[in-house]
C-alpha cells in the first residue's frame, strides 16, 4: 500500500475520525465520534502548538491515520513520535512502518532532529515490530509503568534511532 504523509486539512481530519475505532489494546472505551470535540482537536494540533508536528497518513488520499513529532527539542536535536491508525482493517500492512520511515525523514530534514525517541506497552506487539524493522534500539524498560483499565499492568518500553 502506498501510503503518503501531509498535514490535514480539518476536512480530512474529520474524515479520519468519522471513521476511527479505538484500540482496545490502547484504549479499551470505544471513541465516539464527535464533531465539535474533533474540530477542537484539530484547531489544537494546527494552531501553532509549539514543538509539535502533526501529520495525516493518507492512502490514495484517504486518510487512514495520524503521526506526531512530539516535544521537539532544538538544542539536543531528539523528539519523540506517536502513531495511530484508523482501524484494525488498515493493520499489519506495513503502513505503520512505513508512516514511521517517513517521519523520521521529516524529523532529519525539516526540523534537523537527530534523535527520535518513542514508547509502548510491552503487550503492543505491532509497535514492537515497527521498531525492530527499523532499528530501534530498545534503552529502557519501566516495569508495571502503566495501568491499563481492565486491572492489569503493562510495563513500558522505550526505544531510540539516531537519523
Amino acid at each position: 500500500m502506498n501510503i503518503t504523509l501531509k498535514p490535514f486539512t480539518e476536512t480530512e481530519y474529520h474524515q479520519f475520525f468519522k471513521e476511527y475505532v479505538s484500540d482496545p489494546l490502547m484504549e479499551p472505551m470505544p471513541f465516539i465520534y464527535n464533531e465539535e470535540a474533533v474540530s477542537r482537536s484539530y484547531r489544537y494540533n494546527y494552531g501553532g502548538r509549539e514543538h509539535y508536528a502533526h501529520y495525516g497518513i493518507f492512502s490514495d488520499n484517504t486518510p487512514i491515520g495520524c503521526f506526531q513529532l512530539k516535544r521537539m527539542d532544538e538544542e539536543k536535536k531528539t523528539c519523540e513520535f506517536g502513531l495511530i491508525l484508523q482501524h484494525d482493517g488498515v493493520k499489519n500492512k506495513g503502513i505503520g512502518t512505513e508512516a514511521v520511515r517517513q517521519g523520521m525523514i521529516i524529523a532529519r530534514d525539516v526540523f534537523r532532529m537527530k534523535t527520535i525517541l518513542a514508547d509502548t506497552t510491552s503487550g503492543n506487539f505491532r509497535m514492537i515490530r515497527v521498531f525492530q524493522k527499523l532499528g530501534f534500539e530498545l534503552i529502557e524498560t519501566v516495569p508495571h509503568a502503566y495501568k491499563l483499565l481492565d486491572g492489569r499492568v503493562d510495563d513500558r518500553l522505550v526505544y531510540r534511532k539516531d537519523l
